[in-house]
């Protein structure tokens, strides 16, 4: 996903994103995604707070190709996809127009989102809030504050501090220079439930999940060149060591009735 704040951030994007998969594999990503236990964690959490998803105005920040966007889409959400990169949202439409799936795009910086004019139920993104340091993590999840209606719910997706697979899978590309995606600084509980409570979000909740997706995808495909059937079961050390932390953080409230 793109963070998009500096020009040397779209240009690290830009080179990420010149691997286009084809059609195939681009459903695999979807189906896989739709299969994994964030989006069961997203989909109750929106089930819960609003209802439904069909009829929602959601908007996917730092959206990249919107695997969050296409899934919400695929069961009647109303999805803007917001990117810095032109060339990830050119992307993106061809993607979408690919499957049949409805959505708008914006092209705009993530620190921009306080001008758009349309305000949402929902706003997400995944991959993105760990590219930034110092203050700009903050204003990375107020970001996602700005855009909502009162009543309205942040899902932000991030890479887990404690998860030990991940990190050493990163320091093992950073030691031989492979490391494709820039800055990339992974959260704690307690520093993204803390940023959720600066940024004014009345409520928050953060939930970590796949561990062993993790251990396979970061060492048995690093390594072995394989995906062992098991990563998508649940695991005792998903509640701490999960490779995902999935921040919910709800605005002031209107009723559910009243979405």
């Amino acid at each position: 996903m793109t963070s998009g704040n500096t020009a040397q951030g779209v240009a690290v994007w830009d080179r990420v994103w010149q691997h286009r998969p084809s059609a195939h594999k681009d459903r695999a990503l979807i189906h896989r995604e739709e299969n994994s236990t964030r989006w069961a964690l997203i989909r109750d959490a929106l089930m819960k707070t609003f209802g439904r998803i069909e009829g929602l105005r959601t908007i996917e920040l730092g959206a990249g190709r919107g695997d969050l966007s296409f899934l919400l889409a695929s069961r009647g959400a109303f999805v803007t996809l917001l990117d810095s990169s032109p060339t990830v949202l050119n992307l993106a439409r061809k993607r979408f127009k690919r499957f049949g799936v409805p959505a708008d795009y914006a092209q705009a910086d993530l620190f921009e989102t306080a001008t758009l004019e349309t305000r949402y139920d929902v706003s997400l993104s995944s991959g993105v809030i760990e590219h930034f340091r110092g203050r700009d993590r903050l204003r990375s999840v107020r970001a996602h504050r700005a855009v909502l209606r009162p009543g309205g719910l942040a899902v932000i997706s991030v890479p887990n501090a404690a998860c030990i697979p991940y990190r050493l899978w990163k320091a093992y590309l950073e030691l031989r220079g492979w490391w494709p995606y820039g800055a990339e600084i992974p959260y704690s509980k307690r520093e993204l439930a803390r940023l959720a409570r600066l940024a004014g979000f009345d409520r928050r909740r953060v939930s970590c999940t796949a561990f062993l997706r993790s251990v396979g995808d970061h060492f048995c495909r690093t390594f072995l060149h394989r995906r062992p059937s098991w990563v998508d079961r649940a695991s005792v050390f998903d509640g701490t060591m999960g490779f995902t932390l999935t921040l919910f953080a709800w605005t002031a409230s209107a009723r559910p009735d009243q979405c």
